[in-house]
């Protein structure tokens, strides 16, 4: 397969109001591949005309076009169809996802892709089921409570994982009754542009999705301070989502902010060590670490600790880096997203060295003369973490773990909540009463026990604690409910 057979020689357009378009200012950007840094397309460059005009066509289809108007069972029926016409374009989205973020092209195409067009499934169901309530009242008196769309959305979207996490998030926002204007990253601004002719070819009303490409200083500004929008919702870093905080305040809009982690993984002395270790090591590599659930902070107790770490070392060395196509090569160790983002986490290693962490993998750079010319970063171990070392503290989001020892599950708790962030963490233990002990208390919204990652990413969405995150999590965060009384009396007066 020649994966620059899926790529377009023409830049790819805007979405705008049911048209591809060039963007106002007529400007493009390189689409850069982060296995080589060499670019391999090129996308047209929003701005705030652009993003202004979007606002407008969507504000236009939730107030007046014929999406407002349509029942629950129609809008299912439309996202049905646009997952139908994903499927039958499944490869090229994998190879897109692999070319722009360097993944492994066997997990785009088999799991990323496939929980993208779940993500359709799922809320065409679930735009039929979001139900309200009644509430018991006075006599003569009936109070029902309903959920209705927020109207207006602007997404803000990752470069981590932007076709799944987009499909989730786009397909929730549509299930709900509202329109959306997507900001897609612009380190990974493909898929979402892909997406918009799956959603025009199935014949969702012009306005009602659109996809804007641009700065997050220029399009994401106007998105978050636009009177027109009634909610921001982003996935992205904490102080990304401070400064959107800060701006939504004269229009005192909804936001919903799903921000960093630093997420701790407590395993204790009872466990089979060679089982767990295959989980911590996932845990901190996958995607090479850029998720942000990633379990970084290895909280490992004293009387396994060293012989954990020795195996530990032991998995992590059968990574193959490389390029995502090369799979029958035996590749299954991803780049980074861009030599800036490498440069950030290299500059993390050489705090935890400065620091006084004990080094025992990784922390050099590739000199293999392909890997050297992507942003390739190895899995980077740190034993003997303290809790007042940077590494511990911040978020890497790069294949790098931090190892604390503890003796206590009282001290193993203390040392997981001892971070700003509180977005996920996991619990390994036998004794499954002290297991579940340990969840309760670790303060986070998406806990493992004797595993590690969500295995119901969409049905059960976790919510961010702390610094990890505003507002709840999956479709009711793009909702708004309305109580409703309705007086039955005859001649009824009010109250004196």
């Amino acid at each position: 397969m020649n994966p620059l057979l899926y790529v377009r020689k023409e830049p790819y357009k805007l979405y705008i109001n049911g048209e591809f378009t060039a963007s106002e200012s007529g400007k493009t950007f390189d689409i850069i591949n982060p296995v080589n840094n060499e670019p391999f397309a090129k996308a047209y460059k929003g701005g705030t005309e652009d993003v202004q005009k979007a606002i407008l066509a969507a504000r236009k289809a939730y107030d007046e076009g014929p999406w407002g108007r349509m029942s629950a069972k129609e809008r299912s029926k439309l996202l049905i169809k646009a997952g139908q016409i994903l499927s039958k374009r499944v490869e090229e989205f994998a190879v897109i996802e692999t070319l722009e973020c360097g993944k492994l092209f066997m997990s785009a195409l088999y799991y990323e892709a496939q929980m993208s067009i779940d993500a359709f499934e799922y809320f065409a169901g679930k735009a039929r089921c979001l139900e309200g309530k009644v509430v018991p009242s006075e006599v003569g008196h009936l109070n029902y409570v309903l959920w209705q769309p927020c109207g207006v959305v602007g997404e803000i979207l990752p470069w981590n994982g932007p076709m799944m996490m987009g499909c989730q998030k786009v397909c929730a926002i549509l299930a709900a009754g509202n329109t959306v204007v997507i900001k897609p990253s612009s380190w990974a601004s493909l898929s979402m542009l892909l997406i918009a002719e799956v959603f025009h070819e199935a014949g969702f009303p012009p306005g009602v999705v659109n996809v804007v490409t641009g700065s997050g200083s220029e399009v994401g500004d106007e998105l978050v301070k636009s009177p027109l929008v009634d909610m921001v919702s982003m996935t992205g870093g904490t102080e990304v989502g401070k400064q959107i905080i800060g701006r939504s305040k004269d229009t005192v809009k909804d936001i919903a902010l799903e921000l960093g982690g630093k997420s701790p993984n407590i395993v204790f002395d009872d466990v089979n060590i060679d089982e767990v270790v295959k989980w911590a090591r996932a845990g901190f590599t996958l995607n090479s670490g850029q998720v942000c659930v990633s379990g970084t902070r290895l909280i490992l107790h004293k009387n396994i600790y060293e012989e954990f770490i020795t195996k530990l070392k032991v998995e992590c060395e059968k990574f193959i880096p490389g390029n995502g196509f090369d799979y029958e090569k035996g590749v299954n160790f991803s780049t980074l997203i861009s030599k800036e983002h490498a440069n950030n986490v290299w500059s993390y290693i050489e705090k935890g060295k400065l620091e006084g962490a004990r080094l025992v993998m990784g922390g050099k750079p590739y000199i293999d003369d392909e890997l050297s010319k992507g942003n390739f970063v190895p899995p980077t171990i740190f034993t003997d973490v303290t809790q007042d070392m940077t590494i511990f503290q911040e978020e890497i989001f790069g294949p790098v773990l931090c190892i604390t020892p503890f003796e206590t599950e009282e001290e193993a708790i203390q040392i997981a909540n001892s971070t700003k962030y509180g977005l996920a963490g996991a619990v390994f233990s036998t004794n499954i009463k002290r297991a579940l002990r340990v969840a309760e208390k670790i303060n986070g919204g998406q806990i493992y026990v004797n595993t590690y990652f969500s295995k119901g990413m969409i049905e059960s969405p976790g919510t961010g604690w702390k610094e990890s995150g505003i507002g709840v999590a999956g479709i009711y965060k793009y909702m708004i409910s309305k109580t409703v009384f309705i007086d039955m009396i005859d001649d009824s007066a009010p109250p004196m």
